[in-house]
């Protein structure tokens, strides 16, 4: 009997030990239903209603949505505007990124660890402080970037923050000081990851050091390349600290030339009568926009084929 009694002890404890992996995940999943898988669906929810504030509203179908689509056109402005930030952004961070990562792997050590450190920095500072130290470069009166055209000889009244035209422009520009060393840094690491035997063979064949780069080097480096694109345009598609604090009194620039869309969410949400329900139908929306252009590009870069 006594034997028969600690075989199913045994059995009740190892079944119990079956749970343990998740009563540690518990927590995580408590904690992830609550703040983001319940918020996803009540903002899809009331993204059919015409709640406003904390009245829920009533269900409306998809008016909002054609509302937001069809009889709305800042909401196509503002995508016209995000699409030139994300683009600006791509073109120049990217390429940018890339050339210091190339340069930085074939420097002496000793230097490497100093200059990825100098470029790295920029993207931990906050960006709202960020902005606002660019809105006094960037001031007419008594900004820095004036002063030194001054000591140029090149024109040096331009009103950089009320000139619509150079918003998004501006917008560019700081990112690319912000951002262009977090991309340097993934596409770094992808290099010093790549065989050297690859190189030596290459160049035993003959290989001229650019054919070694278009050929060798940048195949090999298509993770990094997909990852921070998708990465760069997700982020881009998502922009808010930056036109809202770089421009004076958080109009956006001129004529809200540098409202994009997750701004023009807020402003319904938060700054026009509490449009929550529209508000959730313009952020199901954007989901969607940023939802087709990662697939577009990730199709694009042949990543998640079959072969892959």
């Amino acid at each position: 009997m006594g034997g028969t009694t600690t075989t199913r002890s045994k059995f009740k404890w190892a079944k119990l030990s079956s749970y343990t992996p998740y009563f540690f995940i518990a927590p995580f999943m408590t904690l992830l239903l609550i703040f983001n898988f319940y918020p996803f669906i009540f903002g899809a929810r009331i993204s059919f209603t015409d709640a406003q504030s904390i009245n829920p509203g009533e269900f409306i179908g998809f008016k909002n949505y054609i509302d937001i689509l069809f009889s709305n056109t800042k909401f196509i402005e503002s995508i016209i505007i995000t699409f030139k930030y994300a683009i600006g952004a791509l073109i120049t961070q990217i390429p940018v990124a890339f050339v210091l990562a190339y340069v930085l792997n074939n420097i002496a050590k000793r230097f490497r660890g100093v200059l990825r450190a100098s470029f790295f920095i920029p993207c931990l500072i906050n960006g709202v402080v960020i902005a606002l130290v660019f809105r006094s470069l960037f001031n007419k009166e008594f900004g820095v970037i004036n002063w030194i055209l001054g000591l140029l000889h090149l024109p040096n009244q331009t009103n950089w923050l009320n000139d619509s035209s150079l918003s998004v422009f501006l917008m560019v520009a700081v990112s690319f000081w912000q951002w262009t060393g977090f991309h340097m840094v993934y596409f770094l690491a992808n290099l010093q990851s790549i065989d050297p035997a690859i190189y030596e063979v290459a160049k035993l064949d003959g290989a001229s050091p650019f054919r070694v780069l278009w050929q060798i080097t940048v195949p090999l480096m298509r993770p990094a390349f997909t990852f921070v694109m998708v990465t760069s345009a997700i982020g881009a598609l998502q922009l808010f600290d930056l036109p809202l604090m770089l421009f004076p009194n958080g109009t956006y620039g001129p004529g809200q030339a540098a409202r994009t869309l997750v701004p023009y969410i807020y402003d319904f949400a938060f700054a026009q009568d509490f449009q929550v329900g529209y508000a959730s139908a313009a952020g199901w929306l954007v989901f969607c926009i940023i939802m087709v252009i990662s697939v577009m590009q990730l199709r694009f870069l042949g990543m998640g084929n079959a072969d892959e």
